[in-house]
C-alpha cells in the first residue's frame, strides 16, 4: 500500500523538519507539496497523511483513506512529529488491499461480474470485517465471532468456514475482539496496525503518551503527546487489545464514546473492568468514558500522566502474545471471568488414545506414561478436542483467572506393561475397551513392537536344525 503525507500552511522550517524525520524513519512513505499539485481521487488505494497548519488550510487530499494532523501554535515540532510517527505506524500497517478488493468469490464467475468488479473495485472502501481463512479455527469448531455478534444473519459458520453478510454486519468490530488468534480483522483498524502504533509509542521518547480510541474524533479535545485515532465503532477494543496497551509503555489508554452509541460499548466497558481488576500499581491508566463528562476526564487523565518506561518485547503470534501480556500485568490471584483463557474436564471414560493429541492445532494436550497433560497457555478453546474424542471424555469450559499454572497433569490412568519386554504400552482401559469390542478377555499383552516381531516369526519360522 502506498502511504502519501501531505504539508499544507506550515513554514518551511516546520516542513523541512518533519520531512526529515519521515525520510529517515519512514523510508517507504511518499512525501508530496501541495503547493504544487494536488493528490486525485485515489485509484490504488493508497492513504494520505495531511499534515496541516489551521484547520482551514486548502487545498487537501482525497485518498481511500485520510488521517489530519493540525499543528497548533503551541505545539512543539517533537510533538507534532509524536502525532506523526503514530498515524503512520496506523496507515503503514492498515490491510487497505483487504479492505478494497471486494467480496471474496468461490467456484467460477461469470465474465459479466468479472468485468464489473474490475470497474467497482475502487468504487468505495469495504468496510466490512474479512476474514483469514488458513489462520481462522472455524475448521476446528471454534464459533466464537459468531457467538458474540450482536446483528442476526451477520455471521455465520457454513462448512467449517466464516462467511461475513455486507448487508447485515452493524460494524461494531466485537467479532474481530473475540478472534483468539486474529483471524478476523477490521480493514481500517487491524491488529497489525493497533500493534504496530503500540509499538511506535513504546519507542517513542515523549514524556508522556495517551492513546485515545474513539468513534468520534472531533468530540476530543487534542493535546500535546496525545494521539487519537477514529473508529468505526469502540468495539474494536476488547480483552486483548486492553492487555497490549496495558503492556506497554504508554501512560494511558482511554476508550472514549461521545453519544454512548457504539454497539460494542458494554463489552468494551466489561473488559477494562476486567483488566483494571487484574493490575497493580504503576500500570498504565485503562479507561472507558462516554458523553460529555467522559470527554472533559480525558484531559484530566492525560494532565496527570507521567513517564513510564517498558521495553517492546518480540511478538510471538496474537494468542501467545496475549497470553504474555496478562501474565505480565497481572498482580492479583483473584479469579477474574472474561480473560478469554481455558479450564478442561476428563472424564473417567478416557482411554489416552491420543485422538486430541494429535488434533490440537496448538499442542495444547500431550500424553506420557499413562498421563494427559493440559497446556493451558496454548490451548485457544476452539473446541477441537471435544469433537474428535471418540469418547466423548471431554469438556472445555471459560476459565476463572488470571492464568493458573501451566502445564497441568487433568487425567490418569494405569498403564499396562508388555508381557514380552516391559515397555507401557496402552491404559488399562483402552485395553478393557479393545477386549470388550473382541468379545475375549484374553487379549495377548504385546507391545506393538513385539506384535510386529512375532508375527514376523510366525510368517518366517527358523528353520530346524
Amino acid at each position: 500500500m502506498r502511504v502519501e503525507v501531505e504539508f499544507t500552511n506550515l513554514s518551511e522550517a516546520v516542513t523541512e523538519r518533519i520531512a526529515s524525520h519521515i525520510r529517515t524513519a519512514w523510508p517507504k512513505v511518499t512525501i508530496r507539496d501541495v503547493k504544487n499539485s494536488r493528490v486525485s481521487e485515489n485509484a490504488d488505494g493508497s492513504a494520505v497523511l495531511i499534515i496541516r497548519g489551521d484547520a482551514t488550510s486548502k487545498p487537501e487530499a482525497t485518498s481511500l483513506i485520510t488521517r489530519k494532523i493540525i499543528e497548533s501554535d503551541s505545539a512543539s515540532v517533537e510533538e507534532t512529529i509524536f502525532q506523526v510517527d503514530a498515524k503512520l505506524a496506523m496507515l503503514t500497517n492498515t490491510e487497505v488491499a483487504m479492505a478494497d478488493r471486494g467480496p471474496s468469490v468461490k467456484g467460477t464467475i461469470s465474465r459479466r461480474d468479472f468485468l464489473f468488479g474490475m470497474m467497482q473495485r475502487h468504487a468505495r472502501v469495504r468496510d466490512e470485517p474479512f476474514v483469514s481463512e488458513s489462520t481462522c479455527e472455524a475448521k476446528f469448531g471454534c464459533s466464537k465471532c459468531v457467538d458474540v455478534c450482536p446483528a442476526p444473519g451477520a455471521l455465520m459458520i457454513s462448512n467449517k468456514s466464516v462467511n461475513i453478510s455486507n448487508e447485515h454486519c452493524v460494524r461494531c468490530g466485537l467479532c474481530a475482539t473475540a478472534c483468539p488468534v486474529a483471524a478476523i480483522q477490521v480493514p481500517q483498524f487491524t491488529e497489525g496496525a493497533y500493534r504496530a502504533l503500540l509499538a511506535t509509542m513504546d519507542a517513542s521518547a515523549a514524556p508522556k503518551k495517551t492513546l485515545v480510541i474513539t468513534c468520534q474524533e472531533a468530540s476530543v479535545r487534542h493535546q500535546p503527546w496525545m494521539d487519537v485515532e477514529e473508529v468505526q465503532s469502540v468495539g474494536v477494543i476488547g480483552i486483548k487489545q486492553l492487555a497490549f496497551a496495558a503492556d506497554s509503555s504508554i501512560g494511558a489508554l482511554v476508550v472514549y464514546c461521545p453519544d454512548a452509541s457504539c454497539v460494542g460499548r458494554e463489552q468494551v466497558n466489561e473488559a477494562v473492568k476486567t483488566i483494571n481488576s487484574i493490575t497493580g500499581g504503576g500500570a498504565p491508566v485503562i479507561a472507558y468514558l462516554e458523553g460529555e463528562d467522559g470527554a472533559g476526564k480525558i484531559g484530566e487523565i492525560h494532565a496527570s500522566l507521567n513517564g513510564r518506561e517498558k521495553p517492546p518485547s518480540a511478538a510471538v503470534g496474537p494468542w501467545k502474545d496475549y497470553v504474555k501480556a496478562v501474565k505480565s500485568i497481572s498482580k492479583t490471584s483473584s479469579d477474574v471471568a472474561g480473560l478469554g483463557f481455558t479450564e478442561i474436564e476428563v472424564k473417567d471414560s478416557c482411554t489416552l488414545c491420543n485422538a486430541c493429541v494429535d488434533s490440537c492445532p496448538h499442542h495444547a494436550l500431550a500424553i506420557q506414561t499413562g498421563e494427559l497433560t493440559f497446556y493451558t497457555e496454548e490451548c485457544t478453546g476452539c473446541g477441537y478436542c471435544e469433537e474428535i474424542c471418540p469418547e466423548r471424555s471431554i469438556t472445555l469450559s471459560e476459565m476463572a483467572g488470571p492464568i493458573k499454572p501451566s502445564p497441568a497433569v487433568v487425567y490418569r490412568d494405569e498403564m499396562i506393561k508388555c508381557s514380552s519386554c516391559g515397555t507401557p504400552y496402552a491404559s488399562a482401559k483402552m485395553l478393557a475397551k479393545v477386549s470388550t469390542l473382541l468379545q475375549t478377555d484374553k487379549m495377548p499383552r504385546l507391545c506393538p513392537a513385539c506384535k510386529e516381531k512375532g508375527m514376523y516369526q510366525d510368517l518366517f519360522p527358523k528353520p530346524k536344525v
